[in-house]
């Protein structure tokens, strides 16, 4: 668990060395978060405040969509943006060398996973917090108080870092194994096909975002995208990772 810690936090050291980058990639995920907040308060949850009988079932749906797609912005983004980090560090000889150590291939698999996911991490939960309480206090508060439910909680702050945690995973597994560039385009599909078609179902009402089943839906992705990264890990020896180099 030393070695793991370790690679983790030289490994987001050396992320966020780049003033530039981590610059650029805040001012991008604020901008997608706030607009994203922003369509759904003034498409969604006003219209729905302005109706005389409230609807408190679909305020918590339309809320829950909203923090649910802050999470998985900041989290998102920033793996897309330091997902490249192995094809990177293979380039410039960094993973050789941490093969030539006595650090086992499974340590530097977990360290480099976790590098890249924990910034997203602090990153998602503070947005979806920051749209949580926003949201109350302009919309709901004044009318019918704080609105929250333990399912759009566990949704957003729980189970869609699970989903990053257990992509990261699977595409450092992959980069490291395999070809950087095929993990890199995983990544880089995954965010707009899932929020896409994750929001629309909740939004069009086919799985209610405010409700248990939604939350088993992104729990039990989590727990496929972990299942296929373990099948994976046979695959992670050092000759194969020398070899893809």
């Amino acid at each position: 668990m030393k070695d793991i810690g370790l690679l983790t936090s030289v490994g987001i050291r050396n992320n966020l060395r780049s003033k530039v980058i981590v610059a650029v990639l805040i001012v991008v995920v604020l901008i997608c978060a706030i607009s994203l907040v922003l369509a759904f308060c003034l498409l969604a949850i006003a219209p729905a405040m302005k109706l005389e009988v409230l609807d408190r079932h679909t305020l918590e749906m339309y809320l829950s969509v909203t923090i649910y797609g802050a999470c998985l912005i900041g989290l998102g983004i920033n793996m897309n943006v330091f997902a490249q980090t192995i094809m990177r560090e293979k380039s410039r000889g960094n993973i050789t060398a941490l093969l030539a150590t006595p650090l086992e291939t499974s340590h530097i698999w977990v360290g480099k996973s976790l590098s890249v996911f924990l910034p997203g991490l602090i990153m998602g939960e503070v947005l979806g917090l920051i749209s949580l309480l926003v949201v109350n206090y302009i919309y709901f508060v004044p009318r019918i108080g704080f609105l929250i439910n333990p399912w759009m909680v566990i949704s957003s702050f729980v189970a869609v870092p699970l989903i990053y945690l257990s992509i990261s995973l699977l595409v450092n597994i992959i980069g490291l194994a395999g070809k950087p560039a095929t993990a890199n385009v995983i990544v880089q599909v995954f965010l707009p096909v899932f929020a896409s078609l994750m929001i629309n179902l909740g939004v069009r009402h086919v799985l209610d975002a405010a409700s248990w089943i939604f939350t088993v839906a992104n729990l039990g992705l989590s727990v496929i995208i972990v299942i296929i990264a373990v099948l994976l890990r046979p695959r992670l020896t050092r000759e194969r990772i020398i070899l893809s180099i």
